[in-house]
């Protein structure tokens, strides 16, 4: 971890703010509530069926649609946490402070280094294929009529700068075409759009950057989260089933230092980040069950499911904070989402103009491309940011990273035009519909259909 503001989060603690560890926390997940959680790296799965969805008014037809989805279950992005659990695990066995469970823990790390290396660091797992794939197919499928009465309008489909977003994108294709094989001469190849697909990494959005990487307020509130004494105690509960308690008192007291093999500082982890690194290789093998061949992971072995709440609420709240509703009054997190909210607009203003020559445009990035899209959208459990003097819990925020923008999370507007050429939108969000935000009226109660004007005019667009 890269949190190491001990004198901020003293400071805060002793000045008697109200996020004080044990108090603002007590709102996460309670120690009865069943299941193992993996918080964003959470397999996809449809929230609704078609079969839910209501019918358009009479006299609307489908003429469009558009989608932004993350990227589907993918190995881990680079080698970390692989890496740094080997590299701590060798300095046990190095000072014989192994526990015998311990000893086995060397090769499920090679196994998962040997699979990502393999599969390529970074890229889709044939889960995270699948997933897409059953999206296309999907959409193609509900969109019959879509595609059938547009039969000369094309498909965009467009993906940010990374490999895993473009081949998204590709095994969405496949699922379209083996729907309804037509679509294939209308499909474009996928082409990179990094301006509204990748735009944390913009220059023109340094300010965002330095945000995450520097700004104090944001430091301190992880400081706050990850090293609470639950943190510690869970870390000791986890670490004690692999290595000696004199071996996790000297990670405890910051003796060993470590670095990646991307990183060229060294970085002095603790007790909690060295639990921290094995629990993201307990959540990323939920994605990749076909590259564990006939042997299952074997990483939730080391952790409770009330341990896998807690931690992924801790997850949770890094995501709300680094990507999401984060801190009120604050728009850096999602302000630059802006100009695809835009683009969103725009597609549908050229279809009611006639000017469009699509009938799907399917986009495809990251979590930090979807969460701060859904948070300047203020789509439910997306639309509450906390104040600075409090703490995201679990009890205060419905916000949580496995609804949000688990793998493969998507959000899909259909639109529907009737002889008048009035615009009417629907919102899908991961295959169900949803309202857009409170201040927008639908064109009746309950309705999850909205006239597109109203969208424009409680959107400023």
């Amino acid at each position: 971890m890269k949190y190491s503001m001990s004198a901020l989060l003293i400071m805060g603690l002793s000045a008697g703010c109200s996020f004080n560890s044990q108090q603002s926390l007590s709102g996460s997940p309670s120690d009865n509530s069943p299941g193992y959680e993996y918080a964003t790296k959470t397999v996809y799965t449809p929230a609704a069926s078609t079969i839910n969805y209501q019918q358009p008014p009479a006299g609307y037809k489908l003429v469009f649609s558009q989608l932004l989805a993350r990227h589907g279950s993918r190995g881990l992005s680079s080698p970390k946490y692989d890496d740094i659990s080997m590299k701590i695990w060798h300095t046990a066995r190095q000072q014989n402070q192994l526990t015998e469970t311990g000893k086995a823990l060397q090769a499920e790390i090679q196994r998962i280094m040997d699979a990502n290396i393999t599969m390529g660091y970074g890229n889709l797992s044939e889960l995270g294929k699948r997933e897409h794939t059953g999206i296309g197919r999907r959409l193609a499928e509900r969109d019959y009529e879509l595609f059938s009465h547009h039969s000369d309008k094309k498909i965009l489909v467009e993906y940010s700068v990374k490999q895993r977003a473009r081949d998204s994108g590709l095994a969405f294709i496949d699922g379209l075409v083996s729907a309804n094989p037509a679509l294939q001469q209308v499909i474009s190849a996928p082409r990179a759009n990094p301006e509204t697909l990748y735009f944390h990494k913009q220059p023109q959005n340094h300010d965002y950057q330095e945000y995450k990487e520097s700004d104090p307020q944001l430091l301190s509130t992880f400081d706050t989260l990850f090293y609470s004494q639950r943190m510690h105690n869970i870390a000791r509960d986890v670490l004690s089933q692999i290595y000696t308690v004199e071996f996790i008192d000297e990670l405890a007291a910051g003796k060993h230092s470590y670095r990646r093999q991307d990183e060229t500082a060294f970085k002095v982890y603790n007790d909690v980040d060295a639990m921290i690194q094995l629990f993201n290789l307990y959540q990323i093998a939920l994605g990749m069950p076909d590259e564990a061949g006939d042997t299952p992971w074997n990483f939730r072995q080391y952790f409770s499911p009330e341990q896998t709440q807690w931690l992924s609420y801790v997850m949770d709240a890094e995501d709300f904070y680094a990507k999401g509703p984060a801190f009120k009054g604050n728009d850096i997190t999602y302000r630059m989402a802006r100009p695809l909210v835009q683009d969103f607009f725009q597609r549908i203003e050229d279809v009611q103009q006639g000017e469009s020559e699509y009938s799907l445009v399917a986009r495809f990035a990251h979590a930090e491309t979807l969460v701060p899209f859904t948070t300047y959208m203020q789509l439910p459990g997306s639309d509450q940011p906390v104040s600075a003097d409090n703490i995201y819990t679990r009890a205060n925020n419905p916000w949580r990273g496995a609804e949000v923008a688990p793998m493969g999370g998507n959000v899909q507007w259909d639109v529907f035009r009737n002889e008048q050429n009035r615009i009417l939108v629907r919102m899908l969000y991961n295959e169900q519909e949803k309202p857009f935000k409170v201040s927008c009226r639908p064109i009746a109660d309950n309705s999850f259909y909205y006239d597109f004007t109203e969208l424009k005019r409680c959107y400023a667009m």
